[in-house]
């Protein structure tokens, strides 16, 4: 499987295995040991089947995906994906006038059985290899950061109080 993005290496449980271009599957534990967080987003939502779902939010004319991973024992806050920043469309073809402006103000995710905060995640990143973005970023970029050039971002979140799981809570292509 890939390795880590750079911005994930401290917070993402990466299992043992051989390191190649198959999809990661990992999940979320901060460096204090706790795997419950709080999910914070824009704020945007989107109704499929009777259920919400964050989606990229529209402000001001500009369009935001921020989640931070917020741990629940220690606080630390966890970027895990910032549209603008991360992945292919925010690190090999990154825009830096959007990238550049004040992130949006972020609110927590709700389970949406029992209302809690707290939940427990796991994140999916796909990737299109590092022979793809080597061609791609025409020598521009450090070859061994392909990992930080993800084509697929996912999570998936299961409540701590209810058990509630939800798979493919965000499911977002980064190109």
């Amino acid at each position: 499987m890939m390795p880590s993005p750079s911005h994930l290496q401290h917070c993402l449980l990466r299992p043992d295995g051989p390191v190649d271009d198959e999809p990661l599957t990992a999940p979320v534990v901060c460096p204090c040991g706790n795997n419950q967080f709080a999910l914070l987003f824009p704020g945007a939502t989107r109704e499929v089947d009777g259920e919400s779902y964050p989606v990229v939010a529209r402000i001001d004319g500009k369009f935001f995906l921020v989640l931070v991973a917020h741990c629940t024992q220690c606080e630390e806050c966890h970027l895990l994906l910032d549209k603008d920043l991360h992945g292919w469309d925010g690190y090999v073809c990154r825009d830096e006038t959007q990238a550049a402006l004040p992130r949006p103000p972020l609110v927590p995710w709700h389970c949406l059985t029992c209302g809690a905060l707290a939940h427990r995640m796991s994140v999916t990143i796909y990737t299109e290899g590092p022979e793809d973005f080597i061609a791609e970023s025409d020598g521009d970029l450090d070859p061994d950061s392909w990992p930080d050039a993800f084509g697929w971002f996912g999570l998936d979140t299961e409540c701590a109080a209810c058990g509630r799981k939800t798979e493919s809570l965000i499911d977002y292509e980064t190109m």
